[in-house]
């Protein structure tokens, strides 16, 4: 039952993406289609992710009231696929204003992030420990070539124009299906295993929520040194779309590309960490991947030649690998069961200040000095400065704490093995 259920699981991460690659990865594509101009483009492809943030605030109070982890978690799937349904209709009669785009933008990634924290927490009930990073390095490899298809599909389609049966809009096709791989991945989730015993852990409202964040020092140090690296992170990424589509003046098969080589990036060192997981820990893997994509943003002022771009994203996308698996064993290993949807749910809302805080800066730089192309090269310089910053304070910390069992203890020599 077990082993069924983490074979779904992967069918799941592939459905889940192809809706990623050929949906959400288009949507600031969609929202400059329709007439936004690029600082909203760019604001919508983040801002929501924040509202979304705070929406996920009510997964500890839901969890209570519907008292299934599982039940949780396919409610919000089919929440979330069910926001493609206006989408569905804007893209293919008249074009929706931005706060009714922003609300279903709110909405979807709501839906996403309520998700999360429950659907860890079943996960580290499924996964053994000791088949953790494999296992997860495999749904990681999964996932990125759901998404490379997706991409790849919606890409062509919007490059030649693709008009297919009724669908009078490529994007709606592209919503269509979307919505169409969301909903099958809901109906997969709600296949696995569940063991009523995991529903009898206690379930508690956000102001515990908070207090179990609080309460460990090692783990609330560490999300505190994360946020503001967060929020460097997002003063430049926000308007790479943009900058692209508006100032480079691609068409949607280079865009299609220049996205695709990201993601062919992570798929290549996400094989590479799989051959040496277990000399690497979670912690490690994130301080190197985020020491790697400091001066990225910098460079993206050298040249707006494509072949240059799609270098960069290739690079980019090698190290972006290392942190997300980074990210994904710490929350895997190091978070106890108990603490896994108070803690989660708190790194959210903190993941979404750290956004609003970055975003805010690159757009107000590009509002003051306008959408030109100097105004987006000082915007990714800004970029790789803040990263600098943000990534040196999570670098001490790193040198003088890992985590082990909950608590912090002295990092270990290069000579010794990580755990």
């Amino acid at each position: 039952m077990r082993e069924r259920s983490l074979r779904l699981s992967l069918f799941d991460a592939f459905l889940c993406s192809l809706m990623i690659g050929a949906g959400e990865t288009y949507l600031p594509a969609y929202s400059l289609s329709i007439g936004m101009g690029e600082i909203f483009a760019g604001i919508l492809s983040t801002l929501p992710i924040v509202s979304g943030a705070f929406l996920q605030l009510i997964t500890p109070r839901g969890l209570q009231r519907i008292r299934s982890h599982k039940n949780w978690v396919v409610a919000s799937a089919t929440l979330q696929a069910l926001t493609f349904l206006p989408l569905i209709y804007f893209s293919a009669t008249k074009a929706p204003n931005f706060w009714m785009l922003f609300l279903i933008l709110s909405l979807y990634w709501g839906s996403g992030f309520a998700a999360g924290p429950a659907w860890n927490y079943w996960m580290g009930r499924l996964v053994q420990v000791e088949e953790g990073s494999r296992y997860f390095a495999k749904r990681a490899r999964v996932s990125q070539i759901g998404i490379l298809l997706g991409l790849i599909g919606g890409g062509v389609a919007l490059h030649n124009k693709v008009e297919l049966g009724p669908f009078s809009s490529v994007f709606t096709m592209l919503f269509v299906f979307a919505f169409s791989c969301r909903l099958l991945s809901s109906f997969i989730l709600s296949s696995q295993y569940f063991d009523p015993n995991w529903n009898k852990e206690p379930k508690i409202g956000f102001r515990a929520s908070w207090k179990v964040f609080w309460a460990n020092t090692s783990k609330r140090q560490f999300f505190f040194y994360l946020a503001p690296f967060q929020a460097a992170v997002f003063v430049s990424s926000p308007f790479v779309t943009p900058y692209m589509l508006a100032q480079v003046k691609m068409d949607y098969g280079a865009y299609m590309t220049a996205i695709g080589v990201l993601f062919v990036g992570k798929i290549l060192t996400l094989t590479l960490i799989d051959r040496f997981r277990q000399q690497a820990s979670g912690f490690n893997l994130l301080i190197f991947g985020a020491g790697a994509i400091v001066p990225l943003p910098a460079l993206w002022a050298f040249s707006a030649e494509p072949y240059f771009i799609f270098f960069l994203q290739l690079i980019s996308g090698m190290a972006w690998a290392f942190v997300e698996v980074g990210l994904s064993l710490i929350f895997f290993k190091d978070l106890k069961q108990e603490e896994k949807v108070p803690i989660l749910t708190v790194y959210n809302l903190l993941n979404s200040l750290a956004i609003i805080l970055g975003t805010y800066i690159g757009g107000k730089v590009l509002w003051v000095f306008g959408e030109n192309v100097t105004s987006y090269y000082a915007v990714f310089v800004l970029g790789s400065v803040a990263r600098g910053f943000g990534f040196y304070p999570l670098y001490r910390y790193a040198r003088t704490q890992v985590w082990q069992g909950g608590e912090a203890k002295p990092a270990m020599d290069s000579t010794e093995k990580a755990s």
